[in-house]
């Protein structure tokens, strides 16, 4: 319950919480253990559907899944009960645990109202920073969604300075710094985010994973490098997993000669590294031409440079 309070306290600043109780498990066999529950009520500029993505997607940090819910363990359940006036679990508000949460919130509620009529103005003060902190928050979001990532930069370093950011938001950040050409700031917060995001998809993983191994790249940190293309390569398909090959190839290739050219020769590099790069631009290639159809200009110029650079290592001469 405390882990969920941080969670729930980093993504949505001002959220209020009553206390827990301990009450039995509704619905479930008479041997299972009781729950804690408790309740919270925040402000967001989150949709009802991405509000609930975005507490779905705690529970499975926290470990829930359907897995242990069939084994009758349920390790964190955050529902939401109320959005805008709209209910939702309707049986659960007539539990009697719900009722007394509802007065607890109800009591919270006339205190902070008393506290704040009654208060100083520094505590007014914070009041209105945390309204503005949410709203900054929503803001940060929105412009990483649509793209304008130096302005998502922007609302993510002025929250960073108050609030520790959660792995997605790190995420957001550093894929921003990494579309912004920022690639040292990109790494040092995509290494921060990647070890904490193994429940979100695999594709998003992979997206974040990919963007550190770039970044890695463009600051010839090569092995480095390699290390985060292999973390992705799993992940991907593909002319998805084709631009990785690629890119591990040339990471290979870099870590044994300081030319950065695009020709590879054939007798620029010992007879492993070339076995490999050979390999690699091979796989690519192939990948790259079985996705032809939903291929992205820049991958259809990968796709003739592979057949290049695989003709020189070869040996062949070109047409």
């Amino acid at each position: 319950m405390a882990i969920a309070k941080e969670k729930l306290s980093e993504s949505f600043p001002g959220i209020r919480f009553t206390d827990a109780i301990i009450t039995a498990a509704y619905d479930m066999p008479d041997d299972t253990e009781p729950y804690a529950n408790m309740i919270a009520e925040c402000e967001t500029p989150l949709s009802q559907e991405k509000l609930v993505n975005v507490l779905k997607e705690m529970e499975k940090e926290m470990g829930d899944n359907e897995l242990m819910r069939s084994k009758g363990i349920v390790m964190m359940d955050i529902d939401l009960l109320e959005y805008n006036r709209h209910r939702y679990h309707l049986n659960d508000w007539e539990r009697p645990y719900t009722k007394t949460l509802l007065a607890m919130l109800a009591r919270l509620a006339m205190i902070l109202v008393l506290l704040i009529n009654t208060s100083n103005t520094a505590f007014s003060q914070r009041t209105t920073q945390k309204k503005q902190d949410t709203e900054l928050l929503g803001k940060a979001v929105e412009y990483y969604q649509g793209g304008k990532y130096h302005e998502s930069i922007l609302a993510f370093e002025k929250l960073k300075r108050h609030y520790t950011l959660t792995p997605r938001f790190l995420a957001y950040l550093g894929f921003s710094y990494y579309k912004e050409q920022q690639y040292e700031e990109a790494t040092e917060n995509l290494k921060k985010s990647i070890p904490h995001l193994s429940a979100y998809s695999p594709k998003e993983r992979a997206i974040y994973i990919y963007s550190c191994a770039e970044s890695l790249f463009y600051q010839t940190q090569y092995d480095e490098a390699l290390k985060y293309y292999q973390m992705a390569l799993p992940l991907t398909e593909g002319n998805d997993k084709g631009d990785i090959l690629f890119h591990t190839a040339f990471a290979h290739y870099l870590k044994k000669t300081s030319s950065h050219t695009d020709d590879i020769q054939h007798n620029s590099i010992d007879t492993i590294t070339k076995d490999t790069v050979t390999t690699l631009l091979a796989e690519a290639m192939a990948l790259y031409r079985a996705n032809t159809a939903t291929a992205t200009p820049l991958q259809c110029a990968r796709l003739r440079q592979c057949e290049r650079m695989l003709q020189g290592l070869r040996g062949k001469q070109e047409d």
